[in-house]
């Protein structure tokens, strides 16, 4: 441990000069001293000049004090008492919260680090893509099928007992004409034929999704066709006919 002698007389020196007396004892430079202690020079000149005033916080920098008094070799508990009389002159006390961690705010993006934000990126795509699909299913499942009839028009007459019926709907559908199956190909295309009485018929397609809603066309058709006459002299010859089998 290093001390200096003073004078008997001698007026009274500040710790800074102290400092200051105690580095060049050692004939220490001041940019040795801060290489050597990683101590910015601005605060050790105002160490040493005991310009306490010009240190941001002068509280927080006794321990750069304590780490200058070690390096050269000095009495600790001397620079130290020395150092917190000339804060209270100038009015600095120390908190319970100088002790405490110091803080500091909290930028958005330090919460960013590539690799986190990336992983976080990726799990709200994965989110976007399957809500997108849970709607899009959802869309596809409540939405009726589109349902066109080519065949046959709504009230046309019939020449024959029998009618075509014919459209076209989405390949997934699947069709029914009054309750009977048509097949639907990869087109969507379907066809079938049904008999019909005499007299207004309503026929029902239906084009239904495998799971889901289901769209509805009525269809109405006549069979009225007259019963042809059969001419007098045919009419004749059946009589004689069936005469002749009854004596017979």
């Amino acid at each position: 441990m290093t001390f200096l002698h003073k004078s008997v007389g001698e007026e009274p020196s500040s710790f800074g000069s102290d400092l200051r007396d105690l580095r060049e004892l050692h004939a220490i430079t001041l940019e040795t001293a801060c290489r050597e202690t990683k101590i910015d020079r601005s605060v050790l000149e105002a160490l040493e000049a005991d310009r306490l005033e010009d240190i941001g916080d002068p509280i927080f920098s006794e321990r750069h004090l304590l780490s200058y008094v070690k390096y050269l070799g000095g009495y600790e508990p001397y620079f130290t008492a020395r150092y917190r009389t000339r804060l209270k002159e100038l009015g600095k006390r120390r908190k319970i919260t100088d002790l405490l961690p110091r803080t500091r705010d909290v930028r958005f993006l330090d919460l960013f680090v590539a690799p986190q934000f990336l992983a976080f990126l990726g799990i709200v795509l994965l989110a976007i893509v399957l809500g997108s699909y849970v709607l899009w299913q959802a869309y596809t499942v409540n939405t009726s099928p589109p349902l066109e009839i080519a065949s046959p028009a709504d009230g046309v007459h019939l020449d024959g007992p029998r009618v075509l019926v014919s459209g076209k709907t989405i390949p997934e559908a699947y069709v029914l004409v009054n309750d009977r199956d048509a097949a639907v190909d990869g087109e969507g295309l379907f066809h079938t034929e049904l008999d019909v009485p005499r007299g207004t018929t309503i026929i029902t397609i239906i084009a239904r999704r495998r799971r889901g809603s289901e769209t509805r066309v009525d269809r109405r058709v006549i069979f009225d066709r007259e019963v042809t006459e059969i001419p007098s002299t045919e009419l004749l010859f059946a009589t004689s006919t069936e005469a002749a089998t009854s004596t017979e």
